[in-house]
């Protein structure tokens, strides 16, 4: 299942802990988190989607 960078953000921005979402949502992985949370700061970070690391 996909989940969109929005909701894994929006967890984050509620105060839920890394191990938390993992705990309620074992389907995602640590990595999935960081890969939404590097997703989320390009449009900050001057980088455009298409160069991402």
């Amino acid at each position: 299942m996909r989940w969109p960078v929005e909701v894994v953000i929006d967890m984050l921005g509620s105060g839920m802990s890394i191990a938390e979402i993992l705990e309620d949502h074992p389907e995602l992985k640590t990595e999935d988190i960081r890969a939404s949370l590097n997703y989320a700061k390009m449009p900050v970070s001057g980088r455009a989607i298409n160069e991402a690391a």
